[in-house]
């Protein structure tokens, strides 16, 4: 009796032994077979996409989830026919002087816009109409308008040219607030007269402040995307085809560096211009540059963390103040200022009238005082009028007229 319960107990330990190995083999091979069937049928299961990464050495597989979104192939193809009939070819003709004969001769320039309102509003750069004795539109289906400028700013080189048209395509101006680097983006444009081309890249930078001539542009987006000649005024467009900037200008010795004036500065100098038709940006009238402890051991003062005075404007509302060259601000209404571009954005969030209190460390950081700025509005930089073969931004940048 005892051997015959030992033998049921074998026989019944064999059983289940054999199942666990036919479980664990069963699962292997269903997972071999599984994964081939995902690999060989990734459109059988919607919440898996199979992306294929290849590294030179290493190639890899991974998945990716949300296979429901488009490829920035397919973005960019739907922003492209989305924002690309609101494009135009803006062609300003002016008159200059041929030294060769002492005439009068036409010049064109080739630039291109970006239509905001369905009644023929278009948004350009100042440079692409500056002035211009005749303006020539060209819409996307080939009519031809006569332009007119509604209001220009130099400063930001931003201007507004009109036209007799009505139910236009219009394009969305974004908040370029939200842009971040590494961000697809789309430049479309007339470079060297090849209308609608598209280049793509990415936003290399935010906010950069750029020092261009006898000017300094402001909060301008940099970005890889190639821009030419004839890019100018053109929109840069994010993937859900909202315009986050104009294309202004490229850094003539290098390569994928251009420069984008940002739709919300685009979006203050079309408020102002429909409002009061002309565009005011605050001003205290230095020249700046970031405290540095370099910069302390050549004036041989103690480092201050702030932003060092180097030139105070004749005139101007630092100078009425009593700001000196030299000083070193540190604070604009009790915020500290650590940096040249934070004080110019603190200075820019104003209006023109306001009045700040700057506090600033004086005569080797031996006086702190606190002085009253009433802020003025920007003078606006002059260029040679008599020679209007003259580009607005020196070299190294250049624009793209």
């Amino acid at each position: 009796m005892d051997e015959l319960n030992e033998t049921q107990q074998t026989r019944s330990r064999s059983w289940i032994t054999a199942l666990i190995v036919g479980i664990i083999i069963g699962g292997i091979i269903g997972g071999i077979f599984g994964t081939y069937i995902v690999f060989k049928s990734p459109q059988l299961f919607p919440w898996a996409k199979v992306s294929t990464t290849i590294n030179q050495s290493n190639p890899t597989t991974h998945y990716v989830s949300n296979a429901n979104a488009p490829s920035i192939e397919t973005a960019v193809e739907n922003v492209v026919n989305e924002v690309s009939p609101s494009v135009v070819r803006i062609v300003s003709t002016r008159e200059v002087i041929d030294f060769f004969s002492l005439q009068t001769v036409p010049q064109e320039g080739l630039g291109s816009g970006i239509i905001i309102k369905p009644d023929g509003l278009i948004l350009t750069n100042n440079h692409v109409i500056e002035d211009a004795d005749k303006i020539k539109v060209t819409l996307s289906n080939g009519k031809v308008y006569k332009g007119k400028v509604v209001g220009k700013d130099p400063i930001s080189d931003v201007a507004l040219v009109k036209i007799d048209a009505k139910n236009l395509p219009a394009a969305k101006l974004g908040d370029s607030s939200k842009l971040h680097v590494g961000q697809f983006v789309v430049a479309i444009g007339n470079p060297y007269g090849l209308d609608h081309t598209v280049t793509v890249g990415v936003v290399s930078a935010v906010e950069r402040n750029i020092n261009v001539g006898n000017k300094t542009m402001h909060g301008v987006i940099q970005t890889d995307a190639a821009i030419n000649p004839g890019n100018s005024g053109g929109p840069l467009v994010d993937l859900n085809g909202e315009v986050i900037g104009i294309n202004t200008m490229i850094y003539s010795q290098a390569q994928g560096l251009g420069f984008a004036v940002s739709s919300n500065t685009c979006k203050k100098v079309i408020d102002s211009i429909q409002k009061t038709g002309k565009v005011e940006w605050p001003y205290m009238g230095v020249e700046i540059t970031t405290m540095t402890q370099e910069i302390a051991d050549q004036l041989k003062i103690k480092y201050v963390p702030g932003v060092l005075v180097m030139q105070v404007m004749q005139g101007s509302a630092a100078e009425k103040a009593g700001i000196k060259q030299k000083d070193i601000i540190t604070a604009i209404d009790g915020k500290p200022v650590r940096t040249s571009d934070e004080l110019i954005n603190i200075v820019r969030s104003h209006k023109v009238g306001d009045h700040i209190v700057v506090e600033i460390a004086r005569a080797g950081i031996k006086q702190h005082l606190r002085l009253e700025v009433v802020l003025q509005a920007q003078p606006v930089p002059t260029n040679n009028k008599n020679n209007k073969n003259t580009f607005p931004f020196p070299f190294p940048f250049s624009p793209n007229p």
